[in-house]
């Protein structure tokens, strides 16, 4: 599923070139298309591909998890970045 999901990932810039260069290969039902709205198509495609693929990656913690986790830490703690300043 996540070596499908990479290939739309990677076509979909080309579906952007493509439509920006020849928006009749893109949206091929559209009488009169138009280069923005063919490279909306390819932009559209890549933000919902990558971000179908970063759900696909991402271990979700469950719920209850979260919750507990929350309750454990302060009012003050909660609030700290913990930034890793050492380089």
């Amino acid at each position: 599923m996540i070596k499908l999901v990479l290939v739309l990932v990677a076509l979909s810039p080309v579906v952007f070139l493509v439509g920006l260069i020849k928006p009749k290969w893109i949206l091929f039902w559209v009488k009169n298309p138009d280069r923005l709205m063919a490279s909306s198509v390819g932009i559209f495609m890549f933000m919902a591909t990558f971000t179908w693929y970063s759900e696909l990656r991402v271990q979700h913690r469950p719920d209850s998890e979260r919750i507990q986790g929350a309750r454990e830490r302060s009012p003050e703690q909660s609030n700290d970045l913990h930034l890793d300043t050492a380089r």
